[in-house]
């Protein structure tokens, strides 16, 4: 089970999440995060992944995704911290590809 909160504040919508990151609960927090960008009006969307305790391929993937577009991370535990480190390098590592492939 994945519970998802949203806290709202001038500077930020706050995405906290409890539990694991699998099937089926990655779609739903696709829907989730889609929800929250929505009429941001400049805020930043922050997903908390304190509470995360599982995250499978498919949910690498859809914070990959989230990732990509923006979306800061806040994680403890050697675990959840890994992942999104790894993920970091994912992105890093396409844009400096994206880079170099467009100035050629």
């Amino acid at each position: 089970m994945l519970k998802i909160t949203t806290v709202e504040t001038e500077v930020q919508r706050k995405l906290i999440l409890a539990g694991r990151i699998v099937e089926p609960w990655t779609a739903e927090l696709s829907r989730a995060w889609g929800r929250a960008c929505d009429s941001l009006g400049g805020r930043k969307v922050v997903v908390d992944l304190s509470g995360v305790t599982v995250i499978s391929r498919d949910g690498t993937r859809v914070l990959h995704e989230m990732m990509n577009h923006g979306v800061e991370f806040i994680c403890r535990g050697v675990y959840v911290s890994h992942v999104v480190r790894n993920l970091k390098t994912l992105c890093k590592a396409k844009t400096e590809r994206h880079t170099h492939e467009g100035g050629t």
